[in-house]
């Protein structure tokens, strides 16, 4: 299940508009969007673009209510930990939306201070949903573009684009080498399960638990020195070479003049509301 989840390709084998795009110029856009992100400073503007994700995800023939399913599972993960302490009034002094809690008198720490009304500030609440709402953006473009390519497609774009490439081959070798140890970690827990009948004591799990991180870091020290031999070989001589090939057309311009005059209309439209 984790593999399929994490790793599964068949939204990208599917003829959609996303699929159809040159990487390159979809690289250089996703990028454009991400900055385009955190340059916006409303809700409003940042709940558009994500809008305009979710209509993506349909023209790309993703399946609307998985790919929402994605992205809120990581949203809460990165923001809740921030966005619920920063709506107090210990974090965001403001006026008070509701009163949590009553003590009898403030307290003082050095240079911290909890005030004698725990309450929720207004400030506190337009700062959170602004965090959220950028999350929510960011991760649904990064979600969005990871399901409508391959790996391989993504890695020689990559390098198309200069990036440097100690950095591609890392990630080439983590996405492909992920998979063995998946498999590793999963054989030794069956293996273990299908050997046990009585539950054991917290203290002999945490000990067996921390033996086989040692073992899967032991067998991937063995396993990278394996490869590399592997690959030298075989006539490797630094550097992956891309299956396909990549050829740009009218569309693809079109995609990227598209998304840049948006960009370039939110800010400027969103700086006209803020002044």
């Amino acid at each position: 299940m984790a593999e399929q989840s994490l790793f599964s390709e068949r939204y990208a084998n599917r003829r959609g508009l996303l699929q159809s795009l040159d990487i390159r110029f979809q690289l250089v856009t996703f990028l454009f969007i991400l900055v385009l992100i955190s340059f916006l400073h409303t809700p409003r503007s940042l709940w558009l673009v994500y809008g305009a994700s979710l209509a993506l995800a349909v023209l790309s023939r993703v399946p609307l209510w998985f790919f929402v399913k994605r992205v809120w599972l990581f949203v809460p993960l990165f923001s809740a930990a921030v966005v619920l302490p920063a709506m107090l009034n210990i974090i965001t002094p403001g006026e008070p939306v509701v009163v949590l809690l009553k003590l009898s008198r403030s307290y003082s720490w050095g240079p911290y201070t909890v005030p004698a009304e725990l309450a929720v500030t207004r400030q506190g609440i337009w700062g959170a949903s602004l965090l959220v709402s950028r999350v929510a953006s960011s991760v649904s473009f990064a979600v969005l573009f990871t399901l409508t390519h391959r790996w391989s497609e993504i890695f020689g774009g990559l390098r198309a684009l200069f990036v440097p490439r100690v950095f591609v081959m890392t990630l080439g070798m983590t996405e492909r080498y992920i998979f063995v140890f998946l498999r590793l970690i999963q054989d030794m827990y069956r293996a273990r399960k299908s050997r046990t009948i009585n539950a054991f004591s917290p203290g002999v799990e945490r000990s067996w638990i921390a033996s086989r991180i040692g073992v899967t870091f032991k067998k991937s020290v063995e396993m990278s020195d394996d490869v590399y031999k592997a690959m030298i070989s075989r006539g490797f001589h630094g550097e992956f070479r891309a299956v396909s090939r990549f050829r740009s057309g009218p569309f693809d311009y079109l995609w990227l003049v598209t998304v840049l005059a948006a960009g370039g209309i939110l800010i400027m439209s969103e700086r006209g509301m803020l002044r």
